[in-house]
């Protein structure tokens, strides 16, 4: 009989699928799962701490201690709890990304109501800019703690394309600037 799935899993699942990330090795303890990833050459170390109430500082710098063991780009922290304020303002400065308890544990983009999203590449970016003589701040503006910009790994000065169908319309693209 197999267990069902954690929040946590299956937050850390979306992640995967979106970001285009490979998993290499999965570790699983009673408390915690830690997946060594890849998407080309860059690697990530993510962690999902399963029914833990406070997530602290500790946590953050033993992610860190594995991004740096592994040379990895960076690391992904998920858990089910509150991050404390120390966690939250030092994670970033030891390139770990904390994923908000309040993210969807269903994939989002499977809702008809939901379009398509994913983000835009420097190419494709420098194109755009000279097709609509415009920069990309100047697009409407979508947070970095959105559910589209956290499941895509979309960080601020990003640019999101957003493909939507209409009855009218068709298909159609629009673009969002990531703050």
């Amino acid at each position: 009989m197999s267990k069902a799935k954690s929040d946590e899993e299956r937050r850390a699942e979306l992640i995967i699928k979106y970001r285009k990330l490979k998993v290499n090795k999965k570790q699983r303890t009673k408390e915690q799962i830690t997946y060594f990833l890849s998407r080309g050459e860059e690697q990530y170390v993510m962690i999902c701490l399963i029914d833990t109430k406070t997530i602290g500082i500790s946590y953050v710098r033993d992610l860190r201690d594995q991004v740096e063991e592994r040379g990895a780009v960076k690391g992904i922290l998920v858990g089910n709890g509150k991050y404390t304020y120390s966690a939250k303002s030092t994670a970033p400065k030891l390139k770990v990304e904390l994923i908000p308890p309040t993210l969807p544990t269903f994939d989002i983009f499977e809702h008809r109501l939901v379009p398509k999203a994913e983000i835009v590449s420097e190419e494709e970016k420098k194109k755009f800019i000279e097709t609509y003589h415009a920069q990309p701040y100047q697009y409407p503006w979508i947070k970095a703690d959105d559910p589209v910009s956290i499941i895509l790994g979309a960080e601020p000065g990003d640019v999101i394309r957003i493909i939507s169908e209409s009855e009218t319309a068709g298909i159609y693209e629009s673009y969002r600037y990531v703050v």
